[in-house]
Order: structure tokens, then sequence, then C-alpha cells
């Protein structure tokens, strides 16, 4: 069978998106075909688009020179959390437990894919720690994600700031027959009294 040409070409556009295969890229093409109100939706969203840009301070997405967060009088700029995607944001802020400020990195250190400290917005990160009493370092908890911690602990105790790691350990209504052995020994490692 011979689809429209219109059609294909926005089956092959959401099949590229993350996680859509080309069933699921199909089914949606056709959804917005018959959804005539939900593309029109759909196509006024991704015009938005155009208005996000990358905030000058922390890196963060922003409609404008600077993010809502960097805007926010009320948050505690002596509390910085590094992280190396805005995805990482976004969920240290679903959890409501932080009230500092961010730097996004824009990725972590990887020698092997060739991405090495000036690949990173780093520069952006050193004039920002002056008056700030603790930088979190929250990046993953990947091989890469450690050697980019263990590089700014380093390069923050040079500067004599306070760097702080998330905590290792396990999943709230996980099993620990289900753990992994190295979350496992980080949770024993960093247990606390009751």
């Amino acid at each position: 069978m011979r689809y429209p040409e219109s059609l294909l070409k926005l089956t092959r556009a959401l099949s590229r998106l993350p996680g859509v295969g080309p069933k699921t890229a199909q089914r949606l093409a056709l959804f917005l075909v018959f959804g005539r109100e939900e593309a029109e939706g759909l196509r006024e969203a991704l015009e938005g688009l155009g208005a996000i840009g990358v905030c000058r301070v922390c890196g963060n997405l922003a409609e404008g020179e600077v993010c809502p967060i960097c805007q926010d009088e009320g948050r505690d700029r002596t509390l910085l959390a590094v992280v190396e995607t805005v995805a990482d944001l976004y969920a240290l802020e679903r959890s409501g437990e932080f009230s500092g400020v961010y730097h996004v990195l824009g990725g972590a250190l990887n020698p092997l894919e060739g991405i090495g400290p000036k690949d990173l917005n780093l520069e952006g990160l050193w004039p920002r720690l002056e008056g700030v009493r603790e930088v979190i370092l929250a990046t993953s908890m990947t091989v890469e994600g450690e050697a980019t911690a263990l590089f700014l602990a380093e390069e923050l105790k040079r500067r004599g700031v306070r760097a702080t790691r998330l905590a290792y350990g396990l999943p709230v209504g996980g099993s620990l027959e289900y753990v992994d052995e190295v979350t496992l020994g980080r949770a024993l490692e960093g247990r606390k009294p009751l």
C-alpha cells in the first residue's frame, strides 16, 4: 500500500524521537491526521519552541535571557547544585527538596568520546562561586558522572569552596535481593544513625 508522502514524512520525523519506534510513530501520525484539534495544538506548541533558549546564568532553558529559577529572589544563592543536563535539573526540582540554584554543565567528562573540561559549561561556573557556601555535585552515578564529580571536587577544593556529593542508596520501596552490589555497598558506607 502506498501512503501519502506527507504521512510518511511525519512518521519518519516522529520515529526519530527518543523511545518512539516505527510502529508507534505510525500510530501517532495517524492519530494526528484524524485528530485535527490535537494536531493543531501540537503545531502551536512546536512553534512555541522557537522562544526557548538557554539561560545565560545557569544553562537551564529560558524564554528570555534568564530562566525562572535564576530570577526567583526566594532561592538560596549560597547553595549551588551542579547537574549534567536540564533533565537532571528538572528531576531535582520535582523532588521539592532543593531551594538553591543550579548550574548545568551540558554533559559529563568522557575522554573516550573526546569530551574534556573545555567541552563543558565550566567557564560559567567559576564566577558564580563567590558567596556560595556549598556546591552539591549532582552528576549521574555513571563512570562519566563520577569522573566529572571528582574533577569538580578537586577544582572546588583548590578554590576553597565546600563540595558535597549526592548520597548513594537504596530506592524507596525496593527489595534488597534485587539491588546491585555496588549500590548496596555504597548504601552501607553512607548509613546514618536513627
